[in-house]
């Protein structure tokens, strides 16, 4: 049978059991139902089913598990990581492109699309087994390349970039990397050194892909549209955003992060759904940055005016 029908059917066999235990016999007929719609072979055994349950567990980290008392299969662990959820979205997607050839016209892809994702597999594997890693990085603001080793120890994504994060060898402390600015990547046979240096826990606190640099998180209040409320509740900010009050007009949400230049963007981009920040301080700072992002289209109005 074609892989990909496979996969399409132990994806359906995941939603199903995720709004509830259920059958061997109400799972087959969801996937006769499920069958006819995408005219595909979803049709399963009881024994097809067993090596469904096997395989989903080894790919998504899911185990399923039968009550026998209730004759009904249920998710025994069904607290999804940021992992699993981006594998099952990304999953989501494989199969909307399968039918690319009937609604090519109803698919509209972002034109911005990510560079440098060929490096994500040999970094992992870096980082898998402990190896240092060598390549020529480019920055933006230097017009000549740097050759740089360095400990990988996590990868981050962040507005459809991903970025390599680790330890330096030259400077031995944490850098970060655009996977788009790195050519010549190799794993070199040279094992880590730094691996009692924790900066894992330098972005816990962190918004976005700018390193704190010792900077302190600080409890941030933001209170924004009732309107715009709904998509802070939908996609958080952050991990630790809370709710504080919620009323008719506006709801107050609080972020306990470090202000980088990348939330200070972040909050700048909400533009007048954002109706307040606490503390002051942190408020005057985006006040600036509008006062001056204001002045400078001003003076272009003025030049293109002589």
């Amino acid at each position: 049978m074609d892989t990909s029908v496979i996969s399409r059917r132990q994806q359906l066999i995941l939603n199903k059991l995720r709004k509830g235990n259920h059958t061997y016999e109400e799972i087959s007929r969801y996937l006769e139902i499920e069958s006819e719609i995408h005219s595909l072979d979803l049709i399963i055994s009881k024994r097809t089913l067993q090596r469904d349950i096997k395989t989903i567990a080894e790919v998504y980290g899911l185990e399923i598990k039968y009550d026998r008392q209730v004759g009904k299969y249920t998710i025994a662990n069904d607290l999804q990581s940021l992992t699993q959820q981006k594998l099952l979205e990304t999953v989501d997607i494989y199969h909307a492109l399968l039918l690319k050839d009937k609604i090519s016209d109803k698919l509209i892809f972002e034109q911005r699309q990510p560079q440098g994702t060929q490096h994500l597999v040999p970094i992992l594997k870096a980082i898998t087994d402990k190896k240092q890693i060598k390549f020529n990085y480019q920055k933006y603001w230097e017009e000549q390349e740097e050759t740089k080793t360095i400990e990988p120890r996590f990868l981050k994504e962040y507005k459809q970039r991903w970025y390599a994060v680790g330890i330096d060898i030259q400077k031995a402390a944490p850098r970060i990397y655009g996977l788009d600015r790195i050519q010549n990547l190799i794993i070199t046979a040279t094992d880590c050194k730094f691996e009692n240096m924790d900066i894992e826990s330098l972005f816990t606190n962190s918004f976005g892909i700018i390193s704190p640099n010792n900077e302190k998180p600080m409890l941030i209040e933001l209170t924004f549209t009732a309107f715009q409320a709904k998509y802070i509740k939908s996609l958080p900010l952050h991990h630790s955003q809370q709710i504080i009050k919620e009323e008719a007009e506006q709801v107050i949400f609080s972020v306990f992060v470090v202000p980088t230049f990348d939330f200070k963007m972040e909050l700048m981009s909400y533009g007048d759904s954002l109706v307040n920040i606490k503390p002051e301080s942190l408020k005057n700072l985006i006040i600036k940055e509008y006062k001056n992002a204001l002045e400078v289209l001003k003076k272009d109005k003025t030049k293109n005016k002589l």
